[in-house]
């Protein structure tokens, strides 16, 4: 009987040596334990030769393993869905069109996201204006042109427009707060053409001059670093400020853009041509606030409402109210000043959650499937460029993976 005891004291002393002097001295070098989800047992029946029993209760050793294996810092998320309009920084990109199917994905790890985002057009984009995009330019102007007074009216048609960023950012905590810097490039490809009309208050008529060739702005690519400032140590609400800075603006843009009234007058075809760029070339700034808010309402719904406003130093453009050259009309001018002012909800709906399983050192992962429908408002504060509405409603929905 003694030496049943013995025995019996040696093993426990082994086990206890083994969880408070050697396991733990290996866990000291690893990233931090995984929480066990409240679903999970605590208690494990014995069903092996490792199960002890303590203070009356069965306790598995291998379950303790398992639930203290460390967590590697590993994050992966995929996402697609629809937007009824695509507005970047205030703009709307795909003004008049069916919206726009979007998909991301992104993966994290030891402080490090490297990700990807692609948005492709529905239909087709329209705009009382000389270009669609960030450059956006100016629209409708009376001039003096060769026929008297007479009031230029273009409209731009984006008949395809595809964009994909590709980013990677580093993030890190300074106690109170969250320090993330990184660098974004933008590829868009766009399919448009600008028309005339110009309207003669002497002749009475309005003269259509269809566009030759491509005749406005195309394919753009930026770059552009930004650093973001932010705080997790509020409940609820995370308030976060982000300033982007362009190194690269190129685009594809013809010097001459020429138009042609086939039938002039009903005499004669008549061209017509203007020689002014219509991008925003600028290498400037962008100043962004956000608070975002986070409420867990249920085990299955999340209410996350968001608010934005934005500061451009020379990033957007906005028209001239008073144009006074050809250029003022075209390109309008760069902006300094408020931008835009963004409100929006979203709602994840939690669809399917699952525990994958590991045979390595790491935890199992955690996979969760949501649907995600939202609703967003924005004011603009500075003078919109054409195809984009002073006050902008639009939603959509997506789906998201995450583990």
């Amino acid at each position: 009987m003694l030496n049943i005891k013995l025995k019996n004291l040696f093993w426990v002393s082994m086990a206890l040596f083994c969880t408070t002097q050697f396991c733990s001295a290996q866990s000291s070098e690893m990233r931090p334990t995984v929480e066990v989800p409240s679903s999970r047992p605590a208690v494990a029946l014995p069903n092996s030769d490792s199960d002890l029993t303590m203070a009356g209760e069965y306790k598995s050793t291998k379950a303790v393993v398992e639930q203290e294996k460390p967590v590697c810092d590993f994050n992966f998320s995929l996402d697609g869905g629809y937007y009824s309009e695509y507005i970047f920084r205030g703009t709307n990109l795909m003004p008049d069109s069916d919206g726009g199917g979007f998909l991301g994905v992104q993966l994290s790890t030891w402080g490090f996201t490297l990700g990807a985002w692609g948005i492709d057009q529905f239909g087709t984009a329209r705009a009382p204006g000389w270009a669609i995009g960030e450059s956006g330019g100016g629209g409708s102007a009376t001039i003096n042109s060769f026929i008297g007074p007479a009031q230029l009216r273009p409209e731009t048609v984006q008949k395809n427009f595809n964009e994909v960023d590709l980013f990677l950012e580093y993030h890190r905590q300074f106690g109170w707060f969250d320090v993330t810097v990184g660098n974004i490039a933008f590829f868009i490809q766009r399919n448009a053409q600008t028309s005339l009309d110009v309207v003669s208050t002497i002749f009475g008529e309005t003269f259509h001059f269809q566009p030759v060739g491509r005749n406005t702005v195309q394919d753009e690519r930026f770059d552009r670093i930004y650093v973001t400032l932010s705080t997790s140590k509020i409940p609820y609400v995370t308030p976060k400020i982000t300033y982007y800075q362009t190194v690269l603006s190129e685009g594809s843009e013809p010097f001459k853009k020429f138009y042609l009234d086939p039938n002039f007058l009903n005499l004669f075809p008549l061209f017509v041509y203007q020689n002014v760029h219509e991008r925003n070339d600028a290498l400037g700034g962008y100043l962004e606030g956000r608070l975002n808010g986070h409420f867990h309402i249920s085990d299955r719904i999340d209410v996350n409402p968001y608010g934005i406003i934005s500061y451009s130093f020379h990033d957007r453009t906005e028209p001239i109210d008073n144009p006074q050259t050809l250029k003022d009309i075209i390109r309008g001018r760069t902006l300094v000043g408020f931008n835009h002012a963004q409100v929006g909800i979203e709602v994840p709906i939690l669809l399917l959650r699952w525990t994958g399983f590991s045979t390595g050192p790491c935890a199992p992962p955690v996979g969760n499937l949501r649907l995600v429908p939202f609703g967003w408002y924005a004011y603009h504060i500075a003078n919109p460029n054409p195809g984009t509405d002073r006050n902008e409603w639009w939603g959509g929905a997506k789906l998201t993976l995450t583990f």
